[in-house]
Parts: C-alpha cells; sequence; structure tokens
C-alpha cells in the first residue's frame, strides 16, 4: 500500500501539521506531528489536477489535507479522478490546446459583448419605469449643473428662438411632445446636443451659435429626440455597465465599475453612440426633415460645421489627426460617414 505525505489543517486554525496518509481498508490512516485520525474515505474529495499546483483532500469534518506528491492519488481514494477532469488536464498540459482555449474564451467574450450585452441592455432599458429614468436624468442634469454647466449666457430673444425652434418640432413630432429642451452655457464642451435619460434635451450655447437659420437646429433637435424615444443614453449606460461588470468580472478589477458610476452624467455629454444608435437617430431626423419639406442636405451641412469646430477645438485639423487606440477599435461611425449616408451616398 502506497503511503502519501502532506500537510494536515483540521479546519480550525491555519497551522498545517506535516503526515502521512495510507489507505487501510474504507478509512485513510492519517499520522504524525502528534496525529493518529481515521476518516472514511468514501467522505473525502480529491481536488482537480491544475497545472503543477499541489492537490488536496477535503474532508467532511472541515479538514483539509494538501499533499506534497500528486502520483497515483486516484488509487489513495479509490477514484478514477472522472473522464472530463482527465481530458482537462491533458487539454491544460497542452500549449497549442491551451492557446486555443484561451482564443476561444476571448472569442466568447467578445461576442458576448458585441451581441448580447445591447440585446440585454435594450430589454431592461425597455423595462425601467418612466419615473425611474426620469429621475437618473434629473440627478446627471443637476450634476452638470453643479461641475460643468452654466444657465445659458444667450440673449433672451436668442433663446426665446431656439425654443420656438423645439415648440415647432413637437407640433410636428407628436412622439416629441413630452420632451423638454434645456439650453446651458458650457464653454468646456463647446457645440453640443445630448439626450438625457428621462425626456431632456440639453442644447449648449454654442450648438445654437453655430446653427445657421432654424432648419440646422431643428435637425440636430429631432436627432437627438430620436435618442430620447429609443432610450438610447440609458441603453449606453446600460451596456457600458454590463460590459464594465463583465470585465471586472473576468479581471477581477472591481475599480473599473466605481469609475464607471462616478463618470455617469460625462459619459452622456460625449456620449460615443455606438454606430446602431447614430444610424437610427440619423434616419429619423432625415425622416422628420423631408416630412417637414426640409432637404436632408441641411442637416449634413450642420454636422459637417459641427465636426469642424470640434476639430478646432481639439486641434485636430485635416490629415494630421493622430488616431489613438481606441478610437480605431470604436464603433462609432465618423462624421463623413454619417453624411454620405445621410445624403444618401455610398
Amino acid at each position: 500500500m502506497s503511503t502519501f505525505r502532506g500537510y494536515y489543517y483540521d479546519g480550525r486554525s491555519s497551522a498545517g501539521r506535516l503526515v502521512t496518509l495510507e489507505r487501510d481498508g474504507t478509512d485513510l490512516k492519517i499520522r504524525g506531528d502528534g496525529l493518529d485520525l481515521r476518516l472514511p474515505a468514501d467522505s473525502a474529495r480529491l481536488s482537480p489536477k491544475v497545472g503543477g499546483g499541489r492537490r488536496s483532500i477535503r474532508f467532511a469534518n472541515g479538514a483539509l489535507c494538501e499533499l506534497t506528491t500528486d502520483a497515483q492519488l486516484e488509487q489513495l481514494l479509490g477514484v478514477d479522478g472522472g473522464r472530463l477532469h482527465r481530458l482537462l488536464y491533458r487539454w491544460e498540459r497542452s500549449l497549442p490546446l491551451a492557446t486555443l482555449a484561451l482564443v476561444l474564451t476571448l472569442a466568447v467574450v467578445v461576442c458576448f459583448i458585441r451581441f448580447a450585452v445591447p440585446a440585454i441592455a435594450k430589454h431592461v432599458a425597455l423595462a425601467i419605469p418612466a419615473a425611474s429614468e426620469a429621475a437618473l436624468g434629473k440627478e446627471s442634469l443637476a450634476f452638470l449643473d453643479k461641475y460643468l454647466m452654466k444657465p445659458s449666457a444667450l440673449p433672451e430673444e436668442r433663446q426665446r428662438q431656439a425654443k420656438a425652434v423645439f415648440r415647432d418640432l413637437q407640433a410636428k413630432l407628436p412622439a416629441a411632445k413630452q420632451y423638454r429642451v434645456e439650453l446651458r452655457s458650457a464653454p468646456s464642451v463647446g457645440a453640443n446636443a445630448f439626450a438625457l435619460p428621462g425626456g431632456t434635451i440639453v442644447v449648449t450655447d454654442a450648438m445654437v451659435e453655430l446653427a445657421v437659420g432654424k432648419d440646422q437646429l431643428i435637425g440636430v433637435l429631432a436627432h437627438e429626440a430620436a435618442h430620447e424615444r429609443s432610450r438610447h443614453a440609458l441603453r449606453q449606460v446600460l451596456q457600458s455597465t454590463g460590459t464594465g461588470l463583465l470585465i471586472a468580472a473576468l479581471t477581477g478589477d472591481i475599480t473599473s465599475i466605481t469609475s464607471l458610476a462616478a463618470t455617469l452624467p460625462t459619459a452622456l455629454i460625449d456620449a460615443g453612440y455606438s454606430r446602431e444608435f447614430e444610424n437610427e437617430a440619423d434616419d429619423a431626423a432625415v425622416a422628420f426633415l423631408k416630412m417637414a419639406s426640409i432637404p436632408p442636405q441641411v442637416y449634413a451641412d450642420t454636422l459637417a460645421r459641427l465636426q469642424a469646430e470640434h476639430d478646432k477645438k481639439a486641434g485636430e485639423k485635416g490629415s494630421g489627426r493622430r488616431w489613438s487606440l481606441l478610437e480605431l477599435f470604436s464603433t462609432h461611425p465618423e462624421t463623413p460617414e454619417r453624411i454620405k449616408r445621410i445624403l444618401g451616398e455610398k
């Protein structure tokens, strides 16, 4: 009968005692360092093989024995280790198979983030009560007003004109009647408009000044109203959170989740919507403009002016722009691509 060596832990303290293990009938004899035990072998559970790590035997009384040898352990307990465990062990010890497993795991994670997370986020976003969504939007606006934005500095007449454009949109687009527009001064944000959860569309003073005439502004508002109608902001946040949770679960980096929660309001400003969301909103804006007998070229010109303004602000003009690794993998459509799509060009 083979004798095995290991360290015995009684389950009540962290102190380990050097022992020997030996099979005796239906029992395991454990001896050493003032210890002489007999425990039922069928109550012991042998840990699976994992690389070159030590295996252990856990007993029903909470004790554990960490073994210093891996050879013939199954014979000690009268078990064969299981076909699945043997297969996994052989797979793990093969570098090509381990590499294949890693690639397959990454592919599953990417597919889950690409397809499953958006589908789940959409389902959850549509199930969230309107009151809860409105509360989230209210808190986000309060945060932005506190740290990034101030009341509009536009002349009263210009503010009335901008809000009149929004009322014109609401008159022609029944789905927008429950929304409201807020004008804000935000030099650090620049020309921008964004939809907060709950029906609030924020338009910066710079955006109002950049739009040439009411038609350009109404195209932007129609785009944001489409984001509101489809709950894109909420879905985007849920998708980011779901992706963050998955990454945190895989990497154990919980700090990424706390960072996400803290930056939620600013993430809504620079939403970086997915290609699907932007295309949906652009299609809705173009459909509205055609219904209102406004050429889509007006909306395309607005996007071009907006992009030029952002490039100027970022100091990234023309071909001199430097692409970051994050941008290269971004699913957010570029403005020239959106303009071609709006104009029906390939």
